[in-house]
């Protein structure tokens, strides 16, 4: 298994991400990702209108990545709301037919008060080889127009060794 955990804040705090097999195509310091799936960057934002497609939460029934650069979400949502915004990019000589489990958990505040969400997803790489690299931004609805605070965020990205055995 080839993992990825990335930690970090939003807004002006430092975003750290570390591996544990998979070389480096690129750099974001002080970050090192998974060689053909990278996370690039996070930042707060909106749910944008439509509302994007949502990945699986269900492992062995992966969401299969589209062909060409598209915008997702991980949980229920409405447009307009508070989010916290992820891209991906996704390069050439990624392994094909794989399945992919990405884990987010966000710390917030709703007003005053403290809340954590955690999702995990999966996505399965494309049947075909890529033709160039491709980027997914992928949004994760708070369920509140106003008074979000982001607090603080973590996300870990494992390969899995075949579809629906990812643990």
């Amino acid at each position: 298994m080839v993992g990825l955990l990335a930690v970090g804040g939003v807004g002006g705090v430092a975003l750290k991400i570390t591996h544990s097999t998979e070389t480096l195509a690129g750099i974001q310091a002080p970050a090192d990702f998974l060689a053909h799936w990278q996370q690039v960057g996070s930042e707060a934002g909106t749910t944008p209108a439509p509302t994007p497609r949502l990945w699986s939460t269900t492992v062995g029934a992966p969401t299969r990545l589209n062909r060409f650069a598209l915008t997702d979400r991980i949980d229920a949502a409405t447009v307009g709301d508070l989010a916290l915004v992820w891209v991906f990019n996704e390069t050439v000589g990624i392994a094909t037919a794989t399945e992919i489990e990405i884990h987010f958990q966000i710390q917030y505040l709703l007003g005053t008060t403290a809340n954590t969400a955690s999702i995990t997803v999966y996505v399965e790489t494309q049947r075909g080889a890529l033709a160039g690299p491709l980027s997914f931004t992928v949004y994760w609805d708070s369920g509140h127009a106003t008074g979000v605070t982001f607090v603080d965020q973590l996300e870990v990205t494992q390969s899995c060794s075949a579809i629906g055995t990812c643990p």
